[in-house]
């Protein structure tokens, strides 16, 4: 997840029709409140030229090494993918939660699985979400031994537990050792300053695309905000594609 350079990010409403957004938002005082509005927002035009990083610099040879792998390791499906998808999203968001149980094995099923679309994550842990970085950073460390998206899995499965507790660590750990981690490896890496600041790195390059709430979605030049239903955010995602073709095709 080197770069992702939106041409111009663009509201979809016309495309979503009436679909009404549910998204955990920034300005939310307590956790779960919704954001509701209109299927897909207004997203702040690229300037021109400018391409949104999505990974962290200025990092020493081993922090480098250390950021690469965790940065590839939120990459889903092919190089070949037409269109990217790069879902913003917070563990403890119940409307991230929603969007993943309804929609993420069939958005792997019809596109990412056949090569039509590569998927990113990018991290926005909330600040009334009082585990969300502690989530986002252990999700980060399983994706260096390739296990984030199981990871992810298991963090939005844990949800409600995660909510009644007053330290999370326990139960990363249980997940970690779930899925088979190198548990020290898995222990160092959560306590590295590379991985708090490529999550800070995920941060502000949320807020400089504009990203208010979780879920929200950058699909090709799109911005899709909220936990809207699977057969929306396919017509953001087959509008995207055909878009994306023809632009190759005039190359």
């Amino acid at each position: 997840m080197r770069r992702f350079r939106p041409a111009l990010l663009v509201a979809i409403a016309g495309i979503l029709g009436a679909s009404v957004l549910s998204a955990c938002n920034k300005a939310d005082a307590a956790a779960g409140a919704a954001a509701a509005s209109a299927a897909a927002k207004p997203a702040t035009p690229a300037a021109a030229g400018t391409t949104v990083a999505l990974t962290a610099s200025g990092d020493s040879l081993t922090d480098s090494t250390l950021i690469f792998r965790a940065d590839r390791g939120r990459l889903l499906g092919a190089e070949k993918g037409t269109v990217w998808v790069v879902m913003i999203s917070d563990f403890q968001c119940p409307y991230c939660k929603t969007w993943h149980d309804a929609a993420m094995d069939n958005l792997k099923r019809d596109y990412v699985n056949g090569g039509k679309v590569r998927m990113a994550y990018l991290n926005l842990p909330l600040p009334q979400h009082k585990h969300a970085r502690a989530e986002a950073e252990a999700a980060l460390c399983a994706g260096t031994q390739g296990k984030f998206w199981p990871y992810s899995d298991s963090l939005f499965a844990h949800q409600a537990e995660v909510a009644t507790l007053a330290t999370v660590q326990p139960l990363l750990e249980s997940i970690g050792k779930q899925l088979s981690l190198d548990m020290g490896e898995f222990g160092r890496c959560q306590k590295r300053d590379a991985i708090k600041s490529l999550v800070e790195s995920d941060i502000q390059q949320a807020s400089k695309a504009g990203v208010q709430s979780t879920p929200s979605f950058l699909v090709g030049d799109f911005m899709v905000q909220g936990a809207v239903p699977y057969a929306d955010f396919r017509k953001a995602i087959d509008t995207a594609l055909v878009l994306a073709n023809a632009a190759a095709k005039k190359r």
